[in-house]
C-alpha cells in the first residue's frame, strides 16, 4: 500500500513537472520579433518580475489616460500600481498561460518597457480569443500599437491557432478603435452595460477579427 502510495505521488510529481516545461497552450512562451518599424525595434516577450518598477512608474504616469479604461476597483490607482502588484499579476498571468487560457505579452520597444499586449479568455476548443492592450503615452500616436497588434494576431492566426479574435472597446475610447479599425478588426454591435471600468458600468463596442479580414498575415 506504501509503494503504491509513493508511486502515485511520484507520478502527480512528474506530471506536475512536465507540465511546467512543456505547456499545453501552443504558441507559449513566446518571443515575437524583434521588428524594426520607423527606426524603432519592437519586441512582444513575456512579462518579467524586473518590469515591475517601469510597469509601476508608467501606468501611474498614465493614470489619466488608463484608469477611464480599466477595470474598476476599491482600492486606489496607488495601491494597485505598486511593484508588488505587477508581480502578484505576473505570476497569476503566467500560471494561466500554461493553462491555455490566456497569452500575455510585453511590448518592448527599444529594449524598455512600453506596454502590453494581452490575449485573455483563450477557447482553443472554438478556436477564439479576448484581446487586450495598451501602450504607453509616449508611443501613442507612434505606430507602436498597430505594429504590436500585427505581431499578435499574426502569432494568434499561426502557431496558437485560432480562428477569430474579439476585442471590447469601451465606447469613447477612440484612440484603442481607431487602432483596430485601421487594422481591419470590424464593428460588430454594441454591449450594452458590458463591463464595470473606470468607475461604471459602461457600453462596450465589439470588434472582430478574422483571418480571412486582412492581407498582411
Amino acid at each position: 500500500m506504501h509503494s503504491w502510495s509513493t508511486t502515485v505521488r511520484a507520478r502527480s510529481l512528474a506530471g506536475a513537472v512536465v507540465r511546467r516545461i512543456r505547456p499545453e497552450h501552443p504558441g507559449w512562451p513566446a518571443v515575437l520579433g524583434p521588428e524594426l518599424d520607423q527606426g524603432r525595434r519592437l519586441r512582444l516577450r513575456p512579462p518579467l518580475p524586473e518590469d515591475a518598477a517601469d510597469w509601476s512608474r508608467i501606468v501611474r504616469a498614465d493614470q489619466a489616460e488608463l484608469e477611464p479604461w480599466w477595470q474598476t476597483s476599491d482600492r486606489s490607482w496607488a495601491e494597485r500600481t505598486t511593484e508588488a502588484c505587477w508581480r502578484e499579476q505576473g505570476w497569476s498571468l503566467r500560471r494561466n498561460a500554461r493553462r491555455g487560457t490566456v497569452l500575455p505579452l510585453v511590448i518592448e520597444v527599444d529594449g524598455r518597457f512600453g506596454g502590453e499586449m494581452i490575449l485573455h479568455r483563450v477557447d482553443h476548443s472554438h478556436g477564439t480569443a479576448e484581446l487586450g492592450a495598451w501602450v504607453a503615452s509616449e508611443h501613442r500616436g507612434s505606430g507602436v500599437a498597430a505594429q504590436a497588434l500585427r505581431m499578435m494576431v499574426r502569432h494568434a492566426f499561426g502557431p496558437v491557432g485560432l480562428r477569430r479574435i474579439v476585442a471590447p472597446v469601451g465606447v469613447g475610447n477612440r484612440p484603442a478603435a481607431f487602432v483596430l479599425a485601421r487594422n481591419g478588426f470590424r464593428k460588430e454591435g454594441l454591449l450594452r452595460r458590458h463591463m464595470d471600468v473606470g468607475g461604471e458600468l459602461r457600453d462596450h463596442q465589439l470588434w472582430s477579427l478574422l483571418p480571412e479580414d486582412v492581407d498582411w498575415l
